[in-house]
Parts: C-alpha cells; structure tokens; sequence
C-alpha cells in the first residue's frame, strides 16, 4: 500500500478519537501539534536566511490553543499584540533592532499562521452545539484529505497542465479540478451522514456546498503556501514525521487555511 495512503488510514481515525474524547484531550494534541509545526515554520525561516524568535512564537502558539479552549475568539487582538511587543522588544534589546523589522513580522506570522487554526478547530469544536460542531470539524478534515488523495492521484494520472511551477512543480490544473471534486463530494456525503444522525437537522445542501467548496480551495492554498515556503528555503519536507508526509507542517499545511475559513462562515451563518 502507498505510504501516503497508508500513513492517512492511521492518522484519520486517531484524529476522530481525540475529537471524540472531549475538549480537553483535543486541546491538549493541538497543542503538541501546534508547538512542532511553528517549530518547523521557523526552521524553514532559518533556511531562508531569517532570524525568528521561536520562543515568542511558541508562547503565540500557547496563548491561541489557551484562549480557544476557553472559547475567546475576541482574544485574538490581544495575542497578536503582545506577540508583535515581545518580538520587537527582544529583537532590540538582544539584537540591537538589526533586522527587527524582517524578523519580528515572521515571528508574527509563524504564531498566527499555525496557532490561529489551532484556536479555530478548538472553538469550532463546539460552534451549533456538541454535536453540530462534530460534524463541522469531520467535514472539514474530511474534505481536506479527500481533496488531497484527489489531487495527488488525479495529477498523477491525468495532470497536463502545471497550476503553479515556480511552488510545485508537480502539482497540476486537472489534479486540482479532481481534488476540488472529490472534495466537494466528500462535504455532501458528511452533510448527509450529519443530517441522517441529527447532527444538523437544519444544514441546507447550498450551505454544505459552500463550505465543501471554501475547505476544498482554500486547502489547497494553504498546500501551495507551505510549498512556497519550502522552496524558499530549499527543503523537500518541513521535517519528518510519518512515512510518506513529511513533518508536521506538510501534514497540516491545508487545514492551516481552511479552518479558519470554515470557522467563521459557521459563526457568520449557520450559528
């Protein structure tokens, strides 16, 4: 069995466990996760020549997994400033302010570009109640990773058309339409499992849709970033992980985006 595959049919179910087993356990995993994939962020900021301060990055990180477990999303603010203080403080004091500018902001983006998702699956979590925020956050890493399994595969086999060679060379138009699809076929299929188990009773298809369709794109930006990033520092993978993923980053690179997206179309309209 191909390891991409078969590093996924372990990883899926544990992630359906921890979801299961309550806030608690589900904060505390995010929190790991979410400490090693800055850690790998900053490490490709390094290879790109950058000076990032991983400690202020990792207390960001904290400081988001914390306010998400208690539910503040009005908190965000007050993370981001204080990150944006420490970083530029110690860059000044430690570094006498050579590129504090540079760093500072990727300091910053590393913490807000893992730790805001982290906070986002969290709050998501329970968004609707208990039961319709199962069913949001399933539907969202479902729709992730089928659209990735599309892409790879349908790239693989009917891929002309590069989508963006400069990022991923390997990457193509059709195997994203494929993903797209099968992205998009997975959130209906959840949204009828969900509606069927009463998660929802009130999901419309058109809502299920957008929100296939938003997980679907906006993951695969968030595989293109990371990719971006990768090149930049002329790495292959973030790090290593599990056989076939790479680091933690390349296995969380899509969900980075499209949590957050989902999150808030959820409060916007569906809460």
């Amino acid at each position: 069995m191909n390891q991409r595959v078969s590093s996924a049919l372990i990883a899926i179910p544990l992630a359906l466990l921890v979801i299961i087993l309550g806030r608690a356990y589900l904060a505390a995993t995010l929190l790991v996760f979410g400490v090693m994939a800055v850690r790998e962020f900053y490490d490709l900021a390094q290879f790109s020549g950058y000076g990032p301060l991983e400690q202020v990055g990792i207390l960001g990180v904290i400081a988001f997994v914390a306010f998400g477990y208690l539910g503040m999303q009005q908190t965000v603010g007050i993370v981001v400033t204080c990150i944006v203080i420490l970083s530029l403080t110690w860059q000044t004091l430690a570094f006498g302010g050579q590129n504090s500018i540079a760093n500072s902001a990727i300091t910053l983006l590393g913490s807000v570009y893992v730790g805001l998702p982290m906070a986002g699956a969290l709050m998501l979590r329970y968004t609707g109640g208990e039961q319709a925020g199962f069913g949001y956050l399933l539907m969202a890493i479902l729709t992730v990773w089928a659209t990735d399994t599309g892409a790879y595969y349908g790239g693989k086999a009917l891929g002309k058309r590069r989508l963006a060679p400069r990022v991923s060379p390997n990457k193509t138009c059709e195997g994203a339409i494929i993903g797209l699809a099968c992205g998009v076929a997975t959130g209906v299929v959840v949204r009828w499992l969900g509606a069927a188990l009463m998660w929802w009773p009130h999901l419309g298809l058109g809502h299920s849709l957008v929100l296939a369709v938003i997980t679907s794109l906006s993951g695969q930006m968030g595989d293109l970033a990371e990719s971006a990033f990768k090149r930049s520092a002329e790495v292959k993978d973030s790090g290593v992980f599990m056989p076939g993923h790479g680091g933690v980053l390349d296995r969380l690179d899509s969900l980075l985006l499209a949590i957050p997206l989902v999150y808030y179309y959820v409060r916007l309209f569906l809460s």
